[in-house]
């Protein structure tokens, strides 16, 4: 294919996918291509507040001109990335991960999954993404078995025909077409279930020793707490790890031990507010902040979410642990 009849293919495409509603972006492989505008911190820290692109996921647009002036202009030829809409979610099977198996696996125990909108990865292994109407209430991935994963709004998907930069460098492809006509189905009510956190068991959470740092005085326990502790805290005992600031400072970012990004969370006014999908915490997402006190993340890390059990074992034991 000649560069110009691949710039009026990614173009099309784009528009395409803009005038039935989905919010794109230019990607370079399967990243954000416009670049990060803020040289001494992460785009995600800003929010697009300064009103320049090259803030990732929050790029994107259904603007017709502005897919133009991108596709037509600096990023022409780019792959398309969709930010995922927020009444859909994304299950992402991953084959080099164990996701073939685990979709097996899942198949035999429940049945072969209903046909709804997907689209083929162009690595080449049988990866894909399948699309499904968001089932109610909070969200997360934790449940999910090996090289399955949870995409929501707060995260993008490659999308046809976007070039795979890896093995076979085949486009991303539809499972049919003409693909705006496929069904978004409702997910099965057991892989809702799987979803749902009020419907999964928190996983144990490793005992750790009781810590000598004591609430101050005064003030409610939840209070104290909060004033008494810092990120480290909390958060360090999880193997969590602050990449940038003192933990506690507006900014500070933060990774789990088991993260794929460079972000995982980031500290505003005190709070946490956390993107990945692959921990205990309600991800924030565009229109649904969701920040933490240090209390909150405390509870959720040691006591399932129960703030009783939490503010009793603190009261009587003065420890944190």
């Amino acid at each position: 294919m000649t560069t110009r009849a691949r710039t009026d293919l990614m173009l099309t495409a784009a528009l395409d996918l803009a005038a039935h509603g989905w919010a794109i972006l230019p990607l370079a492989g399967k990243v954000p291509a416009i670049p990060n505008p803020h040289r001494d911190q992460p785009a995600r820290n800003c929010r697009g507040t300064c009103g320049q692109p090259g803030h990732g996921v929050l790029d994107a647009t259904t603007d017709p001109d502005t897919i133009h002036t991108w596709w037509a202009g600096p990023y022409r030829g780019a792959n398309i990335g969709a930010r995922v809409p927020a009444h859909l979610i994304v299950i992402d099977v991953d084959p080099r991960n164990g996701g073939t198996s685990s979709l097996t696996a899942w198949e035999a125990k429940h049945g072969q999954l209903p046909v709804t909108l997907s689209v083929w990865s162009g690595r080449g292994d049988g990866g894909r993404h399948l699309y499904w109407r968001r089932p109610p209430g909070p969200l997360s991935s934790r449940a999910l078995p090996d090289g399955i994963d949870l995409k929501t709004s707060a995260g993008y998907c490659v999308m046809p025909p976007s070039i795979h930069p890896a093995g076979r460098r085949q486009p991303y492809r539809w499972s049919a077409q003409p693909w705006h006509t496929q069904p978004v189905l409702a997910p099965p009510a057991w892989l809702a279930s799987l979803l749902t956190e009020q419907n999964r068991t928190p996983a144990a959470v490793p005992a750790r020793p009781a810590s000598s740092r004591t609430p101050a005085t005064g003030g409610s326990v939840i209070e104290a707490f909060n004033e008494s502790t810092t990120w480290q805290d909390v958060l360090g005992p999880h193997e969590w790890r602050c990449l940038r600031g003192d933990g506690d400072q507006d900014g500070s970012s933060w990774v789990h031990p088991t993260a794929t990004s460079s972000c995982s969370a980031t500290v505003t006014g005190g709070r946490l507010y956390v993107y990945s999908t692959n921990t205990v915490f309600t991800p924030t997402e565009p229109g649904h902040p969701h920040g933490y006190s240090r209390f909150d993340a405390h509870t959720l890390l040691h006591h399932q979410g129960d703030a009783r059990q939490a503010t009793r074992q603190i009261r009587t034991t003065g420890a944190i642990g």
